[in-house]
């Protein structure tokens, strides 16, 4: 029994059009073709397929049942041979950028950041790359974060930081001042040097009062999911939390000051590509977006 060979390339893109636009004129405009070469593709789909795929009108066109079952799976294929072919052969004329990035960083702070300089430069990717995961090859730029770096001892320097409590908008809303903080679990992020003994000895008698809770989890993005779940406020650095901590619907506590943070994220470039002028714009944005904010 010989295999069942597979529909053409071509008409199956073509399909794929005409099914989104439900029109042929419209999917002929996306795919440089006239409306007339469209519907013959379609119509010796069909031929082959043995079964009509849409119900044509005078100005539009419509999938049948059995066009409708069809798609997704023409979709699916579709998107996954456009996704292999982009990773595997890319185009010469899109230039990658290889970035390197805490999950904090890639999580929160970054992913508008890209997406806006993407749009800027629209023949530019750049490919995001979580730190510690296993890698084959040296990035372009990697984003670190350093407890001893100031300001003046790093050309790559990018922000920064300060640590803010942050809590469910109803919890802190209703905090008015420290001692309140005792009636919340209270998350401590272990890497941090800044955690909450370090404020609350600002406080007289907080760091000593009965009931109060301190507890260590691993990572910034897991204490803001745990406030966001529980009765609790965690210490958060910023501006690089910003984003997730908006994204997850919390606030920062007004009543409670900003500690100053310890050390700087920077920006590391690795020479080992050669030089290219857009990772240096790149890296000009980045620091550009962190003192203009949107």
């Amino acid at each position: 029994m010989q295999p069942y060979r597979i529909p053409s390339l071509n008409w199956l893109r073509v399909f794929d059009a005409a099914a989104r636009h439900q029109s042929f004129a419209s999917a002929g405009r996306e795919l440089n073709m006239s409306a007339a070469a469209v519907s013959q593709q379609i119509l010796a789909l069909e031929t082959y397929l043995m079964k009509p795929l849409f119900v044509r009108s005078a100005n539009r066109v419509r999938l049948t049942m059995e066009g409708n079952e069809f798609l997704p799976t023409v979709q699916v294929s579709l998107r996954t041979i456009e996704a292999k072919t982009a990773s595997l052969f890319p185009r010469k004329d899109v230039e990658r950028i290889s970035l390197v990035a805490s999950q904090l960083m890639a999580m929160s702070w970054l992913p508008r950041r890209l997406g806006a300089f993407e749009r800027r430069h629209p023949s530019v990717r750049i490919d995001l790359i979580i730190e510690d995961m296993q890698r084959h090859t040296e990035p372009d730029l990697a984003i670190r974060f350093d407890h001893g770096m100031s300001t003046l001892s790093h050309p790559g320097w990018l922000m920064g930081i300060t640590h803010v409590v942050v809590g469910n908008l109803p919890d802190v809303e209703n905090i008015v001042n420290a001692n309140e903080i005792a009636d919340y679990r209270l998350l401590d992020v272990r890497s941090h040097a800044v955690g909450w003994n370090t404020l609350l000895t600002r406080y007289p008698g907080m760091i000593d009062k009965p009931g109060l809770i301190v507890e260590s989890v691993d990572t910034t993005p897991l204490a803001l999911i745990m406030v966001k779940e529980s009765h609790a406020l965690a210490l958060v650095p910023w501006p690089a939390s910003q984003n997730l901590v908006h994204a997850l619907g919390l606030g920062v506590c007004k009543a409670i000051p900003a500690i100053a943070g310890l050390g700087n994220y920077y920006i590391e470039q690795f020479t080992g590509h050669g030089a290219r002028p857009i990772i240096d714009r790149f890296c000009e944005d980045l620091r550009n977006m962190e003192q203009n904010p949107a």
